[in-house]
């Protein structure tokens, strides 16, 4: 795979702010009718326009949504730059998300479409999903998933507005709003030196453990491809999109006084159908705006559930059941069934297993089942921390882990990081490979005793004399926390949240220093 075709699916994950931008704007006018048309004829041109160079996208396909309105946005990401323009090289798309905003339903669903489908494009036989952004660009997209829905359920599938961005288009934003923290679940690397033309992929060094990622750093994390798969790529897609929705800075977006710049930043870098800029829409966005305003709704993540091949090497298409793809539209459009994307079993999708790395020599089993003690090794952690004497915290290790798994490094990642007052904090993380193709988990501890993604726990309980804090996805838990007067600590879960809920805290309730 050439670098080119490194596929970046985060990029959609500005959704939320392009959206809680463009609703704020009309927002703002409604105070004074006469304000209204102004405000909103301003906005068109932000997205439209001669400064632009470009015009809304024409796709007569999409379905106007009435104000208030559930309403299905499709983010398509393009891997569009400057220097394929000039060469005339058509870019294709390799993010294909939908979001459905539902404010009666008091919620947002998320559902990622592998960019290597194998679908029917209409007037143009069978490919990749993602090879009808280049045959037709973002209306032949759209033909192409309402057709695949509306084949497999036997119902119209309505998209009601298109949005699209390329490659500079999200390192902008990002850095339009000053980076995003995010929680990096491993170390990130690929180095192109020794690699032959044809087998390159996207140079990265992303290092595990809670960090700000500006824009190329971002850009390189969600496009991350090399030893990786569609799947964890969606994973990874839309827990960026949990984490940058928390942000201080995407919040201080919705500030009335920053309405027309943040109009002009995403009309800079996104583009829109023709219907997303009429007076008529923004002024319905604007009704859905005072839901995702006034809510912290919960982004529901809706696995869609396509499987590879018998054998990949050969096919390396992804495909997917009429049967499946029915319960999967059902979950986007009405909520029910699973809220978190889960890894096809093997099994189940008929594919080939997967090759996994060599297994560990087990450890002692602990008296919970699924765990393994894990006290020496955590010890021999504690001792390269302590002398090195760094920190300015105590460090904690599990002495509890998953059974089967074992420490990504041998050595912590000791670290600092700024806050969003830039203030300077020490840090650390331990990372554990859970003994299963691309599955990580792991162990954070800041002095920072508040970052952004410790906001709003879904529930607290007491666990060996700790008052853990505890944040789901759906029914699965995805991590644990406690704070000390001088820290905080968690636990991750991997990014497919394959540690059941009771292992996942009896992980964390397990944390202890070194014996003094």
């Amino acid at each position: 795979m050439s670098k080119d075709g490194v596929p970046h699916p985060g990029r959609s994950v500005l959704l939320r702010a392009l959206i809680a931008g463009v609703l704020t704007i009309a927002l703002s006018a409604t105070a004074v009718a006469s304000t209204v048309l102004l405000e909103i004829n301003d906005v068109v041109h932000e997205f439209v326009g001669p400064e632009q160079g470009r015009t809304a996208i024409d796709i007569p396909e999409v379905t106007r949504a009435d104000a208030g309105d559930p309403r299905t946005f499709l983010i398509l990401g393009s891997d569009a730059r400057y220097s394929d323009r000039s060469l005339k090289i058509k870019p294709r798309s390799d993010t294909i998300m939908l979001a459905r905003i539902d404010p009666d339903a008091k919620r947002i669903a998320v559902m990622s479409i592998p960019r290597d489908l194998k679908v029917a494009i209409p007037g143009a036989g069978t490919g990749k999903i993602n090879s009808a952004y280049e045959i037709g660009g973002p209306r032949k997209t759209v033909s192409t998933i309402k057709r695949l829905f509306e084949d497999a359920t036997g119902q119209d599938f309505p998209i009601n507005n298109v949005i699209s961005v390329n490659f500079g288009g999200f390192r902008r934003a990002v850095n339009y709003v000053g980076g995003v923290y995010v929680d990096v679940d491993r170390r990130y690397y690929n180095d192109n030196s020794t690699a032959a033309p044809g087998e390159q992929y996207a140079a990265i060094d992303v290092q595990p453990g809670y960090q700000k990622l500006m824009g190329q750093d971002a850009l390189d994390y969600v496009r991350y491809r090399h030893g990786d798969n569609d799947f964890f790529r969606a994973t990874r897609q839309q827990d960026f999109l949990r984490q940058i929705s928390h942000q201080d800075a995407v919040r201080e977006l919705l500030d009335v006084s920053k309405r027309k710049d943040l109009a002009h930043i995403f009309g800079r870098y996104f583009e829109v159908d023709k219907s997303f800029v009429s007076a008529s829409n923004l002024i319905g966005l604007a009704k859905t705006g005072l839901f995702l305003t006034g809510q912290k709704a919960p982004v529901n993540e809706v696995r869609f559930p396509a499987y590879e091949a018998k054998d990949p090497a050969i096919d390396s298409s992804l495909y997917v059941k009429d049967s499946s793809l029915r319960q999967a539209v059902d979950e986007f459009m009405t909520g029910k069934g699973s809220s978190n994307p889960r890894r096809v079993d093997a099994a189940q999708a008929g594919k080939a297993p997967t090759t996994a790395k060599p297994k560990a020599k087990r450890n002692k089993p602990s008296s919970i089942e699924g765990l393994e003690q894990a006290q020496t090794e955590g010890e021999n952690m504690a001792v390269i921390v302590e002398s090195q004497n760094t920190l300015g915290f105590p460090f904690y290790f599990p002495s509890l882990r998953k059974t089967g798994s074992r420490y990504a490094d041998t050595k912590p990642r000791v670290y600092s990081i700024r806050d969003g007052q830039n203030k300077l904090h020490r840090a650390y993380r331990l990372t554990l490979y859970a003994g299963a193709y691309g599955e990580y988990y792991g162990v954070q501890g800041m002095s920072w005793r508040f970052p952004p993604i410790l906001d709003d726990p879904d529930r607290t309980r007491d666990e060996n004399g700790r008052k853990l804090m505890l944040y789901y996805d759906g029914s699965h838990l995805r991590l644990v926390a406690w704070r000390t007067p001088k820290a905080v600590y968690w636990v991750t879960n991997t990014l497919t949240m394959s540690i059941p809920n009771s292992r996942l805290i009896a992980i964390a309730g397990s944390l202890r220093r070194l014996k003094s």
